[in-house]
């Protein structure tokens, strides 16, 4: 290969994962200007001290910003210590533009380049010592309210940003830690103590998965299942009831068959469902769920965490698929009432509740006017396989359907997925597979 093809080559597999054209544009505050920023990599230290009780975080995070201005990341908790490039900084709290959101600012303004943030914060959430000091921790997810993604427990970037994670684990307050570490990426004990798990590069802040226990305390399930694509695919399947593992294990194997045959080859690396009793919620390629929601979740390994959203305004699309899966693919012939499922402020972060019902009509009304091209699966097969891995929006999910169908599709999107949704309609709130869960309930699932 030439050396300038190289060049090339090198740029972009650098830049494949940059996606800040994706992020919201910046802003001002009083102290300047807060800027949106892409990280490249981040690492997390956790230590959870059994004797201490408490989990503390140090994660440094490289990042590069474009323009000038005060970069924007989040976290939950009130972090104990900042650091920019070595040098200790002041963070704050703040309102995105029109009270959407808040994010934290980092309180000195950069140039343009590439910088190193340092992070120091306590994980309080979903985070439990036991009487022996073993360790119960969940790093759970939520989709339908703001700031309920891993900004719950580490440093983070929004929605849009992809990169590469490691998370070093480690364990004190016994002499042994019998912990079990279920993670959707590469895992390893590097001690009799301490783990690392390496995520994916593409992976976003909805993506990962975590959780860990004593070694026995649910009774588990490994095992292989063979892909279309030749792959032996690893299960995990653990429950909280010891007679719902083999129910979970032949719905899944089910589910994973029927997705395959519908969508293509399985996209993740391996599988892990926990059977929590309450459900549920999915990562890439990984879920807590109960079983009546296990095969949504799963929908969502191939449209949410196989083709992401790139913000709150295209999780519609994932939610309205999966639903239409639920109902058995219907074919309807009126679109349905209409509703604001993308046309929300460019700022938000969560997933408008209407997209289940509001959202799944629509696509059985599109699905009854492409039939003569293979009607919605179709399209989506092809969508699925053709941006695996990467992030879209509303307006990239009607562009590809204009392209498939050749029809001009834009003006009943505005119609029907952009405008607000009159009162006494089909589905204000939620669905069975993302039901409303309290702190006390999400702690349960430990």
């Amino acid at each position: 290969m030439k050396p300038f093809l190289i060049l090339i080559f090198m740029i972009f597999a650098a830049q494949s994962w940059a996606n800040l054209h994706l992020a919201p544009p910046d802003f001002n505050i009083p102290e300047g200007r807060a800027v949106f920023v892409d990280f490249t990599d981040s690492h997390h230290h956790i230590v959870f001290d059994g004797k201490k009780r408490k989990a503390i975080a140090t994660s440094t995070i490289t990042f590069f910003n474009t323009k000038p201005g005060m970069p924007i990341f989040d976290l939950l908790e009130t972090p104990s210590l900042v650091e920019i490039d070595g040098e200790a900084v002041g963070q704050k709290l703040i309102n995105l533009p029109g009270g959407e959101s808040e994010v934290r600012v980092v309180l000195k303004h950069l140039a343009p380049g590439v910088h190193t943030l340092k992070v120091v914060n306590e994980i309080k959430k979903n985070v439990r010592f036991t009487l022996f000091r073993n360790v119960k921790a969940g790093f759970w997810i939520r989709d339908l309210k703001s700031r309920m993604f891993w900004e719950q427990y580490l440093p983070v970037n929004l929605e849009y940003d992809q990169h590469a994670r490691t998370m070093d684990i480690e364990f004190k307050g016994r002499k042994i830690h019998n912990q079990a570490v279920h993670a959707n990426g590469k895992v390893e004990r590097t001690s009799v103590n301490t783990w690392r798990i390496e995520y994916p590069a593409w992976y976003t802040v909805s993506a990962p998965y975590f959780h860990t226990l004593k070694v026995g305390s649910k009774p588990t399930v490994n095992f292989n299942v063979k892909s279309i694509d030749g792959r032996n695919v690893p299960f995990t399947i653990y429950t909280s009831f010891p007679w719902r593992v083999s129910t979970f294990t032949k719905e899944a194997i089910k589910v994973f068959h029927e997705l395959e045959s519908d969508y293509g080859p399985y996209p993740h690396d391996s599988l892990i469902a926990y059977g929590s009793g309450f459900g549920g919620m999915e990562h890439a390629g990984a879920t807590q769920t109960s079983l009546g929601a296990l095969d949504h979740e799963m929908l969502h390994f191939y449209f949410a965490k196989g083709v992401l959203p790139a913000n709150g305004n295209a999780g519609w699309i994932d939610e309205a698929i999966a639903r239409w899966r639920d109902d058995g693919y219907p074919t309807r012939y009126a679109p349905g009432v209409p509703a604001n499922l993308a046309g929300r402020s460019i700022y938000a972060r969560n997933t408008n509740s209407q997209a289940y019902a509001h959202g799944s009509h629509f696509l059985s009304y599109l699905d009854s006017m492409m039939q003569n091209v293979g009607g919605m699966k179709a399209f989506l097969r092809g969508y699925f396989q053709a941006y695996k891995y990467t992030l879209v929006t509303t307006d990239h999910f009607i562009n590809n359907l204009e392209f498939f169908t050749g029809m001009s599709l834009r003006q009943m999107f505005i119609e029907n997925v952009f405008t607000p949704t009159p009162e006494k309609t089909l589905e204000m709130h939620g669905d069975h597979a993302h039901p409303e869960m309290t702190e006390e309930m999400l702690e349960a699932l430990l």
